[in-house]
């Protein structure tokens, strides 16, 4: 079961754009992110992350809900947009963790978003990131959630295909609030933007297929 929200409210390091009323996706953003927490019951976190996509991708296209479905695209496991079973431009990201589940939704284009706990975003993943992106943040209380959280976000909206490889998505800068991506594959190769959000205690980072400044509004319930 997906909570209904009933508005967006700003998020300290992000901000938002504009509104949702009733979990109906308001028009004229350019990517719409829903971070919604499952209820008790639902034990099996993908399967509600995508009912939550699957409902953001019907309110952005204006569709009813029976005539889109979420598909997994192999061998990266990147969901697409079905509409009456025929893949949609439209762009959808989901992610899990937590009890909480997450949906980014763009109209077309490539988009891609991460939850991460800071608590377990520690010195072991160093090993992915370079000197470099390391020193992008003089506070480093939540530095290696941002920068897990932003690698993970662009390389999903990159939309390259194949298996993570930590080390060929690069953060380029880093900003409490923006950051800028670069990832590349064997044979193919993407850039963009994103933005950091905060939900509860969890980083939110979303990425866009193109710089900032892009429009987003967001929703957490």
């Amino acid at each position: 079961m997906i909570a209904t929200v009933s508005r967006s409210q700003p998020r300290p390091g992000g901000s938002t754009s504009s509104r949702t009323t009733a979990g109906r996706a308001v028009a004229g953003c350019d990517v719409a992110v829903h971070v919604a927490r499952a209820a008790a019951g639902d034990g099996c976190l993908p399967a509600v992350a995508r009912e939550l996509g699957e409902q953001l991708a019907a309110d952005r296209l204006a569709l009813p809900r029976s005539a889109v479905r979420i598909a997994a695209v192999e061998p990266s496991g990147r969901p697409t947009i079905l509409v009456q079973g025929r893949p949609a431009p439209a762009g959808i990201s989901l992610s899990h963790i937590d009890g909480l589940v997450a949906a980014a939704c763009r109209e077309s284009g490539g988009v891609g978003i991460d939850l991460v706990d800071p608590a377990e975003a520690g010195r072991g993943l160093d090993f992915w990131f370079t000197p470099d992106e390391l020193a992008l943040e003089p506070d480093q209380g939540l530095l290696r959630a941002r920068l897990w959280a932003a690698k993970e976000a662009a390389y999903k909206a990159a939309g390259i295909d194949e298996e993570l490889r930590p080390r060929t998505v690069t953060i380029e800068s880093l900003s409490p609030g923006r950051f800028v991506w670069t990832a590349r594959g064997r044979y193919a190769a993407a850039a963009g933007g994103g933005r950091f959000l905060t939900a509860g205690r969890h980083v939110v980072a979303v990425a866009a297929s193109t710089p900032e400044p892009f429009t987003l509004e967001f929703a957490f319930a």
